[in-house]
């Protein structure tokens, strides 16, 4: 197979591809990734069992970030570890990951499930006041999800 055939074959199943996402995208039948309705008792979770999404259509200015995604509640110090940033809060720490479906806010693992809530709520109501929409989402980390 030349070269030219290669080529054609790569583009026709590219076009193919995008066509599938226009598809479910235009025809509304994306899945969104929804909270269960189960009532879970988390109050004895840890960071070792969840982690946070934010989802929406989230836009933050960098000059902006560290005021947005950061509590008013708890003083919070911005350290840099192995090439990443985290916000230290006491003892415990989080940090943030731009994800095709939101912003991930990862946790240190001792950190009490209530304090990290607390934290992710103050961001995702900060988010909200600056117009946008945002909704936070847990994920329980025994759970595999698809975005």
């Amino acid at each position: 197979m030349g070269f030219g055939n290669v080529y054609a074959s790569f583009l026709n199943r590219l076009m193919g591809l995008l066509d599938f996402f226009k598809r479910n995208k235009s025809t509304g039948t994306d899945r969104k990734l929804k909270q269960s309705t189960e009532t879970i008792d988390r109050s004895q979770w840890t960071g070792n069992d969840f982690e946070f999404l934010i989802a929406g259509d989230i836009d933050i200015t960098m000059d902006n970030y560290n005021h947005v995604m950061t509590p008013d509640s708890f003083d919070w110090t911005k350290i840099i570890k192995n090439d990443w940033t985290y916000y230290q809060v006491g003892e415990d720490e989080f940090s943030h990951s731009l994800e095709p479906p939101g912003i991930q806010m990862t946790f240190n693992k001792e950190i009490a499930f209530d304090k990290a809530k607390k934290i992710a709520d103050e961001v995702v109501e900060k988010i909200n006041s600056t117009g946008q929409k945002a909704e936070l989402v847990i994920l329980d980390k025994t759970k595999v999800y698809k975005f």
